[in-house]
């Protein structure tokens, strides 16, 4: 028995365009289907046809059929369809940021989700699903979504998915903040309440390790169709499309970008014994905890590790934003936090930032062009634009119209308008497919030979940074665990190291990656 099927359906957005193009779909209970695609190709416009969460004022038009046990959703009236939605369909979005109030708190979100159904106790089922997705209820309940991680607030919204225990989860691309290790917790989670529940889940990605290691099936889509669908198994290793053979290839990350021919110079920045701590809700974090670490001219190091182990802190210090308690901070022979400050804004200046949180980065009311130009004015807007792969016409929209991948690119091309010497990137790939990061991450390397930029890149995809990066520095608890050349990623010896790797090769990838790292090929 199918838990949803889709039929035929069509979206049209303002202007006529139809992004999804008569696609049909059927996810079966208990099972976990997975709708992957490059940005832009309608997964998430699908995901939202399936809760009729798309707004007709706005121009979004959506056409044909989607069956929940029968009943067609987009039939169903104003009182019935808040009904099926969080009882029977639970929904978790991409930003979970933007999808949570940021003034009310965690646990708010979910006891009002509960009555509102009248669905039981409120603590008692709010705190339940909490633990289901890896969150102690003591520590976030009473939290608001700006004071978790960018992990932990995705967690938070996909429990709130969940709080109801409903028969069809919609996961759209939940899994995008998280490292390997929370990732992997996190879908073991929903792939055995799939199969002890019966609970269906359609989950958009654009990662196809994720689909892979997850998914019962793979609907592989492009322009709005799906062009293939079978077996993950299947499609991974014997993908019978074009345009599936090359995200499979695109998703591997098989070899490593050349370095620049010569060695890494100087040091651009340095950070010694750091120490920070994070004061929030009374409670005191130790976000970094005597950190070593130097970045020369025209090196790239890529910076991993779990959620909440102090890589975007280190971000901060870096680029001269966020003043440690103990420590020194170097730019060239400048002492950062023992110069004046008109100095300080020099090195800022020279950092290009690009934030984990695109959509939040930029003034709502901006085009995409004035975005842009507010690192230098006089920066040619459309060939930025063009740089980092972008039609150099989305310059007159507001960012908040674009995909996600869009807006990250977008945010890239801010940070390089000033011509940093210096790029300090968090998270810029997160919500790109993998083709849009083969863009970016072939873009950073030639900026890096032609320019002589140094790049700090963080990320918690490991295949991300060892496509990206010379060395790669693994931080644990606020401490640097491992420094080691990229290539040799896949023969760690650190326990952590070895972790977060496990979560992110496709599965049948582990060994020849194992026997790479050994070889240091």
């Amino acid at each position: 028995m199918n838990a949803l099927e889709i039929r035929d359906l069509a979206v049209t957005v303002p202007g006529g365009r139809r992004v999804v193009d008569g696609l049909s779909l059927a996810v079966p209970a208990g099972a976990v289907v997975a709708l992957a695609g490059p940005s832009g190709s309608g997964k998430s416009l699908t995901a939202r046809s399936v809760v009729r969460l798309h707004d007709p004022a706005a121009g979004v038009r959506a056409t044909g059929s989607v069956l929940l046990g029968g009943v067609d959703v987009m039939r169903l009236g104003r009182r019935e369809l808040r009904a099926v939605r969080g009882r029977r369909v639970g929904y978790a979005f991409q930003d979970a940021a933007a999808a949570l109030n940021p003034v009310i708190t965690i646990g708010r979100h979910l006891a009002e989700t509960v009555r509102a159904h009248g669905a039981g106790d409120a603590r008692e089922a709010g705190a339940a699903a909490l633990e289901r997705c890896g969150l102690d209820p003591a520590e976030v309940w009473d939290a608001r979504p700006f004071e978790l991680s960018g992990g932990q607030a995705q967690r938070a919204a996909l429990a709130l998915a969940t709080v109801l225990e409903p028969g069809l989860l919609v996961a759209d691309e939940v899994t995008t903040a998280l490292d390997p290790v929370t990732q992997a917790a996190v879908l073991d989670t929903i792939r055995a309440q799939a199969r002890a529940d019966g609970r269906a889940v359609l989950l958009i990605t654009h990662d196809l390790a994720v689909a892979g290691r997850w998914a019962d099936e793979i609907a592989v889509l492009s322009e709005g169709r799906v062009i293939e669908q079978g077996p993950s198994g299947r499609i991974l290793a014997e993908p019978a499309e074009p345009f599936t053979r090359e995200l499979v290839a695109a998703a591997r990350l098989d070899a490593p970008f050349a370095s620049p021919d010569e060695e890494a110079g100087e040091p651009v920045r340095s950070v010694r014994a750091v120490r920070r701590v994070l004061h929030g809700r009374g409670r005191p974090t130790i976000a970094l905890d005597g950190v070593d670490l130097d970045v020369r001219a025209g090196e790239s190091v890529a910076v991993v590790g779990r959620s909440g182990s102090g890589k975007s802190t280190l971000v901060g210090v870096l680029a001269g934003l966020d003043r440690p308690e103990a420590g020194t901070v170097m730019a060239g022979d400048r002492d950062v936090w023992a110069a004046r400050e008109r100095d300080r804004r020099a090195v800022r200046r020279e950092a290009g930032l690009v934030f984990q949180d695109a959509l939040a980065s930029f003034d709502p009311r901006y085009t995409v062009g004035r975005v842009i130009a507010e690192a230098d004015p006089e920066t040619d807007v459309a060939a930025l634009l063009e740089r980092v792969g972008l039609d150099p016409e989305l310059a007159g929209r507001r960012p908040a119209t674009l995909s996600g991948g869009e807006r990250q690119r977008v945010a890239l091309a801010r940070a390089l308008a000033a011509g940093p010497r210096i790029l300090l990137a968090d998270e810029p790939t997160t919500g790109l497919d993998v083709l849009a990061q083969e863009r970016i991450l072939a873009l950073l390397a030639r900026l890096r030979r032609d320019e002589g930029l140094s790049v700090v890149f963080v990320t918690h995809d490991l295949r991300v940074a060892r496509r990206v990066a010379d060395r790669v520095v693994v931080l644990a608890a606020g401490r640097i665990v491992e420094d080691l050349p990229a290539v040799r990623l896949g023969a760690a010896s650190h326990d952590e190291t070895r972790a977060l790797w496990a979560g992110t090769v496709l599965d049948h990838q582990a060994d020849e990656e194992a026997a790479h790292g050994r070889h240091g090929r």
